[in-house]
């Protein structure tokens, strides 16, 4: 027995888990009394946790007679990590025993930087203790059943039910221990009551089968490639944004530039045109090809905007930067057999701005505010470097500049700005617009009254048929109201590609078709992945 226990307690220093279930089963079996299994390898466990503090306490005296390392350590301190860390020390070494991978760094920074020792032994001691009484005590009521069952093929979904029951056991225990993890779960069901922030697959279900019956009845879905003959495909994919602008009556249209991949001296090309148009920093850069905000940026500089080349190399379209600050979303639609369109809606978007109240970060602000905690992230990554920044008390600021939802505009339904001089110049607008029957304006301007004039508005960019008439996500309104606005543009959009089909418009081939969205779902889907490891 003497040499099992040796076995066990030097095991810990190699696998902790795998120990822990081996002890269970040996005392299972006989081999151990059950108290002295868990006692053995808790005993391992604790002092492998002291060991890695050790070692982390002794290499910083080691490290720093090779290295300079104030300047890192100087680097933790000064982002907050150090002092945030520090205030919660007793509940991220107990809490770490149950997050597997995090032990190893937690307890070796904490040796490094002299966290007490006392009260790390404490904490180990009582995490270990409830860590291997509970494991090793389930193999054990378990393991005869595993040894007798093990090889039985038939009993094999008895051990994924096993499995699946202990991996919710720990997610629990994180869950009831763990205050983030608790607050994520809280917020997560918050969002399911609030239609604006419902993920897609959600959202656009009950689409589906009104989509499906649109189908049926004007038998085929590629009508919808004939619903704006100017934009490839209407605008279901792959569309240039610059190619779209063409379309436009120039003097509606914000100044802008397109910067090709293999575009030569792009810098040089950039600074040239900034000249010509008596334009300068900011600018806004978006993928030719893109939507729903996909890397859309707002450049400060020469420096950010060689940055962005060089680390997305794809077709860029620039644009002056209208300072604003009022934006809006013009749905437009215009029957084929008609002369003129309507305006289908107008969407008012709400630039997110906060207030300080002298004492809280303003990331400690974001995350409390009613709206922008469901998208903190967001607003957090347009925010980086003023993070930690504490405003005073009664000062507002923006933290989002880009008209898009995902980026923190909220949108709300805008038919109050609709007035008939307005009105009459926007579908003037729409109706010069070539090859274009349906689809949203975005829109920046700076004076109300002049633009309810029709004046004084610049369209910075047209969607097709795959844009939305963007005031359905007005918090205000129902469900119900959200989803007739929904169903009425998709009717819409069938009706009028069915038309323009019989008028004698070529539908892509499914074959094409297909091709089209694959290529533009790889482009997003690489770059996307590109940005997030950037």
């Amino acid at each position: 027995m003497i040499n099992l226990l040796i076995v066990l307690f030097f095991s810990t220093f190699v696998s902790e888990d795998i120990t822990c279930i081996t002890s269970g089963i040996f005392a299972k079996e006989g081999k151990l009394p059950l108290i002295l299994a868990i006692t053995v390898t808790g005993l391992g466990i604790f002092i492998g946790d002291l060991l890695l503090y050790l070692v982390g306490f002794f290499f910083h005296n080691l490290l720093n007679k090779f290295v300079n390392i104030k300047l890192w350590e100087e680097k933790l301190i000064s982002q907050n990590l150090y002092h945030h860390w520090k205030s919660n020390f007793i509940f991220s070494i107990f809490i770490s025993r149950f997050l597997p991978g995090t032990r190893l760094p937690l307890y070796l920074l904490s040796g490094y930087f002299r966290l007490p020792f006392f009260v790390f032994l404490t904490t180990s001691f009582i995490a270990v203790s409830i860590w291997t009484t509970t494991i090793v005590s389930l193999v054990y009521i378990y393991g005869k059943w595993i040894i007798t069952n093990i090889g039985n093929r038939s009993q094999w979904w008895i051990l994924v039910f096993i499995g699946f029951s202990f991996y919710f056991f720990l997610k629990g225990i994180q869950f009831f221990l763990i205050p983030t993890k608790r607050e994520t779960f809280y917020l997560q069901c918050l969002k399911y009551t609030r239609l604006e922030f419902w993920p897609s697959f959600l959202f656009y279900t009950p689409l589906v089968p009104y989509f499906i019956y649109l189908m049926f009845k004007y038998k085929g879905i590629r009508y919808l490639t004939a619903t704006n003959p100017g934009i490839i495909a209407s605008g279901i994919a792959g569309e240039s944004k610059s190619e779209i602008l063409k379309l436009i009556p120039k003097h509606s249209i914000s100044k802008s530039l397109l910067i090709k991949t293999d575009t030569q001296k792009k810098l040089e090309r950039v600074k040239s045109w900034l000249q010509k148009e008596n334009l300068r920093y900011p600018i806004i850069a978006k993928p030719d090809k893109g939507e729903r905000g996909f890397l859309v940026k707002k450049i400060k500089s020469k420096t950010e905007l060689n940055q962005l080349f060089q680390n997305f190399p794809i077709d860029w379209l620039l644009q002056e930067w209208i300072e604003g600050p009022y934006e809006v979303g013009i749905f437009y639609y215009r029957l084929p057999e008609k002369t003129s369109g309507q305006i289908f809606s107008v969407t008012n978007k709400i630039f997110p701005t906060i207030t300080g109240d002298g004492v809280s970060t303003l990331e400690t602000l974001i995350k409390n505010h009613k709206r922008y905690r469901f998208q903190s992230e967001s607003h957090k990554k347009n925010n980086q470097k003023n993070l930690q920044m504490i405003l005073p008390k009664g000062k507002i600021i923006p933290i989002g500049s880009i008209g898009n939802h995902i980026q923190g505009c909220m949108f709300l339904d805008g038919s109050h700005l609709l007035t008939k001089k307005l009105e009459r110049e926007l579908i003037k607008i729409a109706d010069n617009t070539k090859g274009f029957y349906i689809g949203r304006f975005d829109i920046r301007y700076s004076n109300p009254n002049q633009f309810q004039e029709g004046k004084g508005f610049k369209i910075i960019e047209l969607n097709g048929v795959t844009s939305e008439s963007t005031n359905l996500y007005d918090p205000n309104f129902s469900i119900r109201q959200s989803y007739s606005i929904l169903f009425k543009q998709w009717k819409l959009i069938f009706e009028i590609g069915h038309s323009n089909y019989k008028r004698g418009i070529p539908l892509f081939s499914y074959e094409k078709l297909f091709q089209l969205v694959k290529n533009h779902n790889a482009y997003r889907k690489k770059f996307n992945l590109l940005e997030r490891n950037l």
